[in-house]
């Protein structure tokens, strides 16, 4: 306990926001400061759902990733947890002498877990099939779910985390990049993969800004080179337009392959079209582990839309599926105070997005209760001392202890989860630190690249880490 006094001392010594973290465990509210920032947060005994601790259970904060929580649980029990993802190719004509008579179609049903070994897979399906070209046009179709160029307009188009999202998705949307810049200015690129979709021009070097800026293009993505942090390097690069992108990729793989394509366009397959392979991914719940083990914005945006799809009967958006899962859970949940509650993205990429403490421990206390099909929900959690977001947090004496949700944007940070005490007490919790005013700012001057805008809002996010964690251990000392 000494260690333990010592180090929320030097916490608070550090960061006036800590006076708020670690109250004495009867007091209901905590006190304001100055500071802008406010934490918010509610801990629940699991059995008998008794308040352990709380305050401002009720306000809202920015959820950040935490919001995967609802998104990914709702589409465990909306879909199952046996639930599969399948790719296919079809056909709207017979096979005749290796050639098919007809358009070939790439069918794309959200699989976020679709990559080249998935690829290969579908062509030597046909390729054993003995199919060597067509005759028809070749398609994709990513009706499934409706198409975005980003997973929200609020984030930087060049963030390699806010890719394009398709029904029709590979190997997590992106490309890598690699450039050389010789002192007579000559520029070499390199694409891999290399499908000629997206381009990249020199600019002038800059002391501000990415080292891409996006300049939009409607065939071929076009990207401006700022070379300020080396002449040379690499960098993942965001595809906008996932869907071409994997089905010229497929032509590719497929002239390799022996089998001849001509350049894709978009179109849907029609009812009757031909099934001629199937690629299908593992359980849905052998997904939702790894999203969020790494935190992954895209398959759980494909994951929660194709479930939103599922549920409505229609394709959905990124925003329309946010929507559509909150009223599902309201649904579960009639008795919860859903006021304030807001997703704009299933993901938590948002500075817009909202929800209290009290909502989301009643959101865990509901999964704790029942299984998302064979699985229960805790044990899809990122682990303390062990394992994904959580594996270098609440090390030695508290590692298993800590089975939660990470959340980090810029000025803001949640965690909620579950908490095994040395006690042997089951803890129901989520804590949150926001600053909306400092948020605002940032979002303003976003679009700027500032350094010393992003360095701050770093420096913000890790006090308010070494905040959340202070409280944890405390809990976890007290109960």
């Amino acid at each position: 306990m000494q260690r333990l006094f010592r180090l929320l001392l030097c916490l608070l010594l550090v960061n006036p926001l800590l006076v708020q973290a670690a109250p004495p465990a009867h007091k209901k509210t905590v006190a304001k400061t100055e500071n802008t920032a406010r934490i918010g947060y509610l801990l629940l005994d699991a059995e008998s759902g008794r308040v352990l601790d709380a305050s401002r259970e009720r306000e809202v904060f920015l959820p950040a990733s935490v919001a995967k929580v609802p998104t990914t649980l709702a589409a465990l029990h909306i879909l199952g947890s046996g639930f599969r993802f399948v790719t296919s190719v079809k056909a709207t004509g017979p096979l005749e002498a290796g050639v098919v008579k007809g358009d070939l179609i790439l069918v794309g049903s959200g699989d976020p877990s679709f990559n080249i070994a998935g690829v290969m897979d579908l062509l030597m399906q046909l390729k054993i099939k003995g199919i060597k070209k067509i005759q028809g046009r070749f398609l994709f179709d990513e009706s499934a779910l409706l198409p975005a160029e980003n997973i929200t307009e609020e984030q930087n188009e060049e963030e390699s985390y806010n890719q394009g999202v398709s029904a029709l998705s590979m190997e997590f949307n992106r490309v890598q990049f690699q450039w050389s810049l010789a002192k007579n200015g000559q520029l070499t690129t390199r694409f891999t993969p290399a499908l000629g979709n997206i381009e990249v021009v020199p600019g002038p070097a800059a002391k501000a800004g990415p080292s891409l800026v996006h300049l939009g293009g409607e065939g071929t993505e076009r990207w401006r080179l700022n070379p300020r942090n080396a002449r040379s390097g690499w960098e993942w690069v965001p595809v906008r337009r996932p869907a071409r992108h994997a089905a010229l990729f497929f032509r590719e793989m497929g002239g390799e392959t022996g089998i001849e394509l001509p350049l894709p366009a978009p179109g849907q397959a029609p009812a009757n079209a031909t099934t001629l392979a199937s690629h299908a991914s593992a359980p849905l719940s052998d997904l939702v582990d790894p999203t969020l083990e790494h935190s992954n914005n895209l398959w759980t945006e494909l994951i929660g839309m194709t479930a939103a799809a599922k549920w409505t009967k229609q394709p959905q958006s990124v925003s329309g599926a946010a929507k559509v899962l909150a009223e599902w859970i309201a649904g579960k949940l009639p008795q919860t105070d859903w006021s304030g509650y807001r997703l704009t993205n299933g993901s938590g990429l948002s500075s817009s997005s909202r929800v209290t403490p009290k909502q989301v421990v009643e959101i865990l206390q509901w999964a704790n209760t029942s299984l998302a099909g064979e699985r229960s929900y805790l044990s899809m959690l990122p682990i303390s001392g062990w394992k994904g977001t959580l594996s270098r947090r609440f090390t030695g004496p508290s590692t298993f202890r800590v089975w939660a949700k990470t959340g980090t944007v810029v000025y803001g940070k949640g965690l909620a989860g579950y908490l095994f005490t040395r006690r042997h007490s089951r803890l129901i919790f989520a804590v949150f630190v926001s600053d909306f005013e400092q948020r605002r700012i940032f979002d303003a001057r976003m679009k700027q690249h500032l350094r010393e805008e992003i360095a701050q809002g770093n420096a913000w996010n890790s006090q308010a880490t070494a905040q959340i964690n202070a409280l944890v251990e405390r809990w976890l000392q007290t109960y």
